[in-house]
């Protein structure tokens, strides 16, 4: 066995290397740029309360949720010059669910369902406490030079799709009414979950927190709200539609950049 401090094998994530080249992410910072289709909704507060975990709190709107459909460009600071290297490696979308609530005071959205269309975010999302799974993950593209499909103006719509295993789990679209300006926007800070089985005793997890992400150089760029709708399908193997019924109050569409510098440990489970 090798000697602490001089285990032979390099790298971020697993697998572990020699060269320490073939991990499946690198370590933070991690630089996005996206452009995001958002969904306000409202369920039913006492419903919304099964899915958010002790010791998060219902947030300032219990019941209050939003839905992400995002297109992120992510590098790292290890491979600045992977979107031009390996644009497949830097390039991916995902839906995520999120439901109000807060942490010592602090408002915030713990996310209980995500699903992602790459292995890197999936396996950063293990890290950072997101329960991210693989779906496939379909976008309206609006195009300014497209005749019958134009740019982000009064009147264009945008429509999300996520699919996983087969079934069709999640759509939401919206329709463009007007300009918005970035104070619009919920503010959005993420609690998250970071959960490890142990391999020796299934009752015991290596590891169960409560975390939070660093965020540093967040811009918010184009906005615009429109009128939405939102539909959580039915499934024989996912539970976002256990929800309930949802009542859309609002939607978005806008880009965002920022910076994640890593994280922070809020609360460790006994």
């Amino acid at each position: 066995m090798a000697k602490k401090g001089t285990f032979p094998l390099k790298g971020y994530t697993l697998p572990l290397t020699p060269k320490g080249r073939s991990s499946v992410m690198d370590p933070p910072p991690w630089h996005y740029g996206g452009d995001i289709l958002a969904i306000k909704f409202s369920v039913d507060a006492k419903r919304a309360r099964t899915f958010i975990p002790p010791p998060l709190e219902m947030g300032p709107k219990p019941g209050e949720g939003i839905i992400w459909f995002p297109e992120w460009v992510s590098v790292s600071d290890a491979q600045p010059d992977l979107a031009f290297i390996n644009p497949e490696r830097a390039v991916y979308r995902e839906c995520l669910v999120m439901l109000s609530c807060q942490f010592k005071g602090v408002p915030g959205y713990f996310v209980p369902f995500i699903w992602v269309d790459n292995d890197f975010t999936l396996m950063r999302g293990f890290v950072q406490g997101f329960p991210k799974k693989l779906g496939r993950v379909y976008l309206t593209k609006l195009h300014d030079l497209c005749p019958k499909v134009g740019g982000k103006r009064v009147g264009a719509k945008m429509k999300g799709i996520l699919e996983s295993h087969g079934e069709r789990i999640v759509e939401a679209s919206m329709t463009f009414t007007r300009k918005a300006r970035p104070e619009d926007l919920p503010a959005v800070k993420f609690y998250l979950m970071r959960h490890f089985p142990s391999i020796d005793d299934p009752n015991k997890p290596s590891v169960h927190e409560i975390s939070a992400g660093k965020v540093a150089d967040a811009k918010i760029g184009d906005v615009w709200a429109g009128k939405g709708e939102l539909k959580f399908f039915t499934s024989s193997f996912e539970e976002v539609a256990d929800l309930g019924p949802i009542k859309v109050t609002d939607a978005f569409y806008f880009s965002i950049g920022m910076t994640i510098t890593g994280g922070e440990v809020l609360y460790k489970y006994q």
